[in-house]
């Protein structure tokens, strides 16, 4: 169990770390932008690879920040079905959706690897002002997915746990009730 723990509490910090780097990136591309909009209207002077950076910011910060945001349960929910669930029964659900959230996401990894590694080996060049290799602006979905299927299944082990907690403590008062009744 202490490996886990371990394995835990590495993966809380590379999700901290990439939510600061969100962080860092969405503060850049907003002062660049800023930059870009005083030197176009004011010097006639714009700057290609600002606007060609911003739009691989804005892929960038949802796959490094997703599965911080589900580690800190912040992504939206319809929560109708669950409010009319007991415990246990929430529990399960949020079980099996967390179990299909990581299959799909670790799915898009693997493809998105696939993806990745073909264009690496290809030598892909982006086709805007910068020739960036195309493998370095997508490598993030891959990354991010793998990331974001790890919390899922942490997010699964975590409401499993809450069911067995709700059955055991369902089972030890059935046990006190027909102790009482004998």
């Amino acid at each position: 169990m202490i490996f886990f723990e371990k394995i835990g509490r590495i993966i809380d910090m590379i999700l901290i770390g990439f939510a600061w780097l969100s962080g860092i990136l969405m503060i850049f591309s907003l002062v660049s932008v800023c930059i870009d909009v005083v030197m176009r209207y004011f010097f006639n002077n714009p700057s290609g690879w600002i606007l060609q950076i911003s739009e691989y910011i804005l892929l960038y910060i949802p796959f490094l920040s997703a599965a911080y945001v589900l580690k800190e349960d912040g992504h939206i929910k319809v929560d109708i079905l669950l409010n009319f669930l007991g415990k246990r029964a929430e529990a399960v659900l949020n079980t099996v959706t967390s179990i299909l959230g990581a299959c799909v996401l670790f799915i898009l990894t693997y493809y998105g690897t696939i993806i990745t590694y073909d264009f690496y080996v290809r030598k892909v060049p982006t086709l805007k002002y910068l020739k960036i290799p195309e493998f370095l602006i997508i490598i993030v979905i891959p990354v991010g997915c793998f990331m974001f299927a790890l919390q899922f299944i942490r997010r699964a082990n975590n409401y499993y746990q809450k069911f067995k907690n709700e059955t055991d403590k369902h089972m030890n008062r059935n046990k006190r009730i027909a102790a009482h009744t004998k």
